[in-house]
């Protein structure tokens, strides 16, 4: 059984273009997320999917400088850009993560690897944000899956929404598909965000990670850190998630 993991990423982005190779500490937005997603107990292999348009060359360019693979495809059609991905590297189990989460903690990506695999679902993912915080997420499923949701869609005369939200057909039709869910305790289930949208998301990144020195700590450290310290956690409590 071969476990691979997508994260999807390009320069493009409304609210803070070229966001995901910005720098922190001197290091690209970007290549926080692929290390620390490297420390995983469970990832076979790992993959950053981006589009083919020119624009990207610079974020190929870094990530490639740090001996990541890489896989150009489809800009605006992101579930076609999975869907090649999958079908060049191959596996059994797809991890989908965005490249906007640059504070990804890999023990959180193994816990819900590991209930995905010992349970009977197509698809778990973390509970955000109802009992995880944003910028944790995580997403599991088969690749029979990816190739069904591909089939489903594809036939859709309205399908653009599920071709640019790669799993967004997959927990709107639960009766076609065994959707599962891990969800956190109390002490996760908080209103901070540490997704990169904005500059003011990228502000309380910067400071977490200005404060720990440290690239790989961990999710539960953050949020104790985040707990401490309301002025650095309320930089980005007025930014609103983009609906889907």
């Amino acid at each position: 059984m071969k476990i691979l993991c997508i994260v999807q990423a390009r320069m493009g982005s409304e609210r803070l273009p070229k966001k995901v190779i910005k720098p922190i500490l001197g290091q690209p937005m970007i290549i926080y997320t692929l290390n620390r997603l490297k420390k995983s107990k469970y990832i076979d292999e790992l993959v950053l999917a981006t589009s083919v348009e020119k624009a990207d060359d610079p974020l190929v360019n870094v990530v490639k400088s740090q001996g990541y693979k890489i896989f150009r495809g489809d800009e605006k059609n992101v579930l076609k850009r999975f869907v090649d991905t999958y079908e060049k590297y191959g596996g059994d189990i797809i991890v989908r993560i965005t490249g906007d989460c640059p504070l990804i903690d890999p023990i959180i990506v193994d816990n819900v690897i590991t209930y995905f695999l010992s349970n009977d679902y197509d698809y778990v993912r973390l509970d955000v944000p109802d009992s995880f915080i944003r910028g944790f997420d995580v997403e599991v499923f088969t690749s029979e899956t990816l190739l069904k949701v591909w089939e489903k869609v594809s036939s859709l005369e309205e399908s653009n929404r599920y071709k640019e939200h790669v799993t967004l057909y997959i927990y709107e039709n639960p009766n076609v598909f065994k959707v599962g869910s891990v969800k956190g305790s109390e002490f996760y289930s908080k209103s901070y965000r540490l997704s990169v949208d904005t500059i003011e998301d990228f502000k309380v990144v910067e400071a977490i990670l200005n404060h720990f020195q440290d690239e790989y700590v961990e999710a539960k450290e953050i949020v104790k850190f985040l707990d401490e310290n309301s002025n650095i956690a309320d930089i980005n409590k007025d930014v609103k998630q983009k609906e889907v």
